[in-house]
Order: C-alpha cells, then sequence, then structure tokens
C-alpha cells in the first residue's frame, strides 16, 4: 500500500544544503498501522509529508498503490491525493463555521454531489462520536473533540490511507488514549491503511503494528512493535522504551550489588508473562532472587514483562538457572553483577 524506497529530502538554509530525510525505506502493508518514532528534528515530519508530497523528495521513489508518485502527472496525483487523508497536531479547522461545515466544505470541493453530502457528514460525525456536535464551532468544543472532526473530516473523503501527524502530541493522556482507541477502530473497521510519526512510545506501544525509530533523518531500527519491545538494538531505542517501562537502572545501584551472584534483565512475552520463572529456579537451583524493577506492557499484539532481578547463587547454580530460564523461552540480558569469591 505505501512503499518509500531510499527516499531524501534535503534543504538549503545559509547556502548550506541540509539533510532532513536521508535514504529511508518504509513498507506499509495494506490494512496495518505503522508508526515512525523519533525526538525533534529527527525529520519525521518531513518523512510523512513526503508520503503525499507535500515535500517532493530530492530523490528516492514514493509508491501508493503501485503508483510511483514522483513519475505521475499532476492530474494522476491529484487522484491518488484524494485517497490519503491526514491529520495534525494542531486540528486545521475553519474557527468561523460550524463542525458541519468544517466537514461539509472538502465535500463540495471534492465534488461529492448534494444529495450525499449529508449522509457522508453525518455518517462520519457518529463514527467519531460527535453526532450532536454537528451546530456547534470549534472554539466550543475541546481539543480532543476537534482533533475527532479533524479525523471525520479526512475519513469523509473516504480514503485508503490515513497519515497522522503527531495527532495526539497536544492532547493529555486520558484524551490521547481516546484517539488511539478511534484510529483502532477506524483501522479495524473500515480497513484504512494508517502511518503515524510521534514522539510518544505509548502512542507506538497501544496501535501499532511496526516501527520505525528515527534519528538525524536516517532510520536507525525497525521491526515489529513487539521485537522492539522486547530486544532494543539502537541506544535511541531504549531510551524510548525506558520512558514506559524503567528498563535502566543507573549504573551506581548496580555497582552497590556488592555480592555473588548477577543483575539480569529478565523479558517474558506472550503466555510467559504469567509463568512463575523465579519461583520455579528458586526451588530448582538454590537461587535466591531480589527484585529490583517490574512491569508489564500491553502492546497491540501482546504482552511482554520485564523484570530486573538481582540473583544470587553459587557460579555453578546461577549458570544452571539461567540455562532454564533461557530454555522456558525467557529473555536475559545481563546488566552487571556476578562478583564472585
Amino acid at each position: 500500500m505505501i512503499e518509500l524506497k531510499n527516499v531524501k529530502k534535503t534543504f538549503i538554509s545559509n547556502k548550506k544544503e541540509i539533510t532532513a530525510v536521508d535514504g529511508v525505506n518504509i513498507t506499509v502493508k495494506e490494512g496495518e498501522i505503522h508508526g515512525v518514532i523519533g525526538y525533534s528534528g529527527a525529520g519525521k515530519s518531513t518523512l510523512i509529508r513526503c508520503v503525499n508530497l507535500l515535500e517532493e523528495p530530492t530523490a528516492g521513489e514514493v509508491i501508493i498503490n503501485g503508483h510511483d508518485l514522483m513519475k505521475i502527472s499532476k492530474a494522476e496525483l491529484r487522484e491518488v491525493r484524494g485517497k490519503i487523508g491526514m491529520i495534525f497536531q494542531h486540528f486545521n479547522l475553519l474557527k468561523t463555521v460550524t463542525v458541519y461545515d468544517n466537514i461539509a466544505i472538502p465535500l463540495k470541493l471534492a465534488g461529492v454531489a448534494k444529495k450525499d453530502l449529508q449522509a457522508r457528514v453525518e455518517k462520519y460525525l457518529k463514527i467519531v462520536g460527535l453526532e450532536d456536535r454537528a451546530t456547534n464551532y470549534p472554539s466550543q468544543l475541546s481539543g480532543g473533540q476537534k482533533q475527532r472532526v479533524a479525523i471525520a473530516r479526512a475519513l469523509s473523503l473516504e480514503p485508503k490511507i490515513l497519515l497522522s501527524d503527531e495527532a495526539t502530541s497536544a492532547l493529555d493522556p486520558e484524551t490521547t488514549d481516546s484517539i488511539l482507541d478511534l484510529l483502532l477502530k477506524i483501522n479495524k473497521e473500515l480497513g484504512i491503511t494508517i502511518l503515524l510519526i510521534t514522539h510518544e512510545m505509548n502512542v507506538i506501544q497501544k496501535i501499532c503494528d511496526e516501527v520505525y525509530v528515527m534519528e538525524q533523518g536516517k532510520v536507525v531500527e525497525q521491526g515489529s512493535t513487539i521485537d522492539l519491545f522486547t530486544a532494543p538494538q539502537h541506544p535511541t531505542t531504549r531510551k524510548f522504551l525506558n520512558t514506559i517501562s524503567q528498563r535502566q537502572l543507573s549504573d551506581s545501584l548496580i555497582e552497590s550489588l556488592n555480592v555473588t551472584g548477577a543483575v539480569t534483565r529478565l523479558t517474558f512475552i506472550g503466555d510467559n508473562t504469567g509463568t512463575p520463572a523465579l519461583a520455579e529456579v528458586s526451588k530448582k537451583f538454590s537461587v535466591v532472587p531480589n527484585i529490583l524493577a517490574a512491569n508489564i506492557i500491553e502492546l497491540k499484539n501482546g504482552i511482554v514483562g520485564n523484570i530486573t532481578v538481582h540473583l544470587e547463587a553459587q557460579p555453578e547454580a546461577l549458570q544452571k538457572a539461567l540455562d532454564y530460564l533461557e530454555q522456558s523461552g525467557i529473555r536475559i540480558e545481563q546488566l552487571g553483577g556476578q562478583k564472585h569469591e
């Protein structure tokens, strides 16, 4: 549905060339939700604007449903864009007209027949849960309601693809969750493919099938959401995960555990999250566990549990315990310790 091949975008600023997007490759299959995450300045906003050619790439291919947007005519581009909806952080609603007209005006401009227009507006207001707000003005709405109007407006043109440019960044956590639930509903019930950008890991956690981590214009890590949450490879990915899962303990804390044993992170996936693994190894191998941190994260397609634990045992027993945990399908990452007398 969406395929970016070696996409590059450069700008000239003060006579210097700045590379905002540097050779990015992304493939989003029909009906999936993919997320691009990165800190400010990573290039993600420029990247998503390249998907519908709001920003024309300097190089590379942008293929939407089999059409390379870099090679088609302007008329063909307009037709393809008609199947790509977009929502933004700041809603971009017309302040002087009602909620109904904010959705109806783009439909009129798109040539939707007058007899179909009202039904179309009412249909998508109902989908976003605002059918009773049609006559309100944007100033009478909350931030979450404004974003729902913006989503209804994007959906009213009945796109196959929805692009989300930091759509929840201006919202409080509870409202963010409600908007993410709405996007999941839209994806499931309407079959719309969604590509979003964000700097919030909880957004990725809740709704994404695949994730791309950007830094300095490049994708530095990519994969299924569950893979990145269980085995992050790049330091930037680990930083993002630490914002929600407390994966990282301070070096000083680890060093202070001056006892025989090991400080280890155990990662449980899916059904393993309910396994009493520490109780088992304690019984079988004379290992004394001391839990330092723990959490369970619910992803769109699975559950991940992390336990950071100090395991105190003699070297031979400790190794047997770690081997047993790995054979049980638990991922192990050594953080420190193993100071043997």
